[in-house]
């Protein structure tokens, strides 16, 4: 297994002053992508009781977040839920606002398929600023639903004080692969 899961850092990208995490290197490799993944549904059955694991799905954000909550959700058997820019979802989209530490958008997740499931686990790629994971979390209490763990396959260490200091995040479990 490669230390590092293929993950390189491109710098001033996709503005300048951000140093971006590559993971093609990963995506390129099928053990190191197995591997990050198998890591991902361990975290997941490791740290949601079975009882509540029934009632929760997979919640995963635009648009490298799907490249790992999918296969989770598969393995897994848990059901899949996508948070997509504004205009791409079609059935009742549920709005909500995101900023993040170079844009800021409109989000939407299915509103019926919403309302099926009281417990998420949220899976991303990248847990840079937090700004993603404490939209989708406060759009989803305002629906009386709940974050029971954040997992992310590597975290950007120098933002971490960010994160530490950002209210939203305050109570959620997370953890990286990497």
């Amino acid at each position: 297994m490669k230390p590092n899961y293929g993950l390189t850092i491109v710098k001033d990208f996709p503005i300048r002053g951000v140093n971006f995490i590559d993971i093609n290197g990963l995506l390129d490799d099928p053990d190191c992508f197995r591997a990050a993944i198998d890591k991902l549904c361990a975290l997941v059955t490791e740290n949601i009781p079975a009882a509540t694991l029934k009632t929760a799905a997979i919640i995963t954000p635009q648009a490298r977040g799907f490249l790992f909550g999918a296969p989770v959700a598969y393995k897994l058997g848990l059901p899949l839920l996508l948070a997509r820019k504004k205009g791409k979802i079609p059935n009742k989209p549920y709005v909500f606002h995101i900023t993040n530490e170079y844009d800021d958008y409109d989000m939407e997740i299915d509103g019926d398929l919403l309302a099926k499931y009281s417990h998420y686990i949220y899976i991303d790629d990248i847990f840079a600023t937090g700004q993603t994971l404490a939209g989708i979390k406060e759009a989803l209490e305002k629906k009386n639903k709940k974050i029971l763990l954040a997992l992310h396959v590597t975290a950007v260490k120098a933002l971490k004080g960010i994160r530490e200091n950002t209210p939203a995040l305050k109570n959620i479990p997370t953890q990286e692969v990497i």
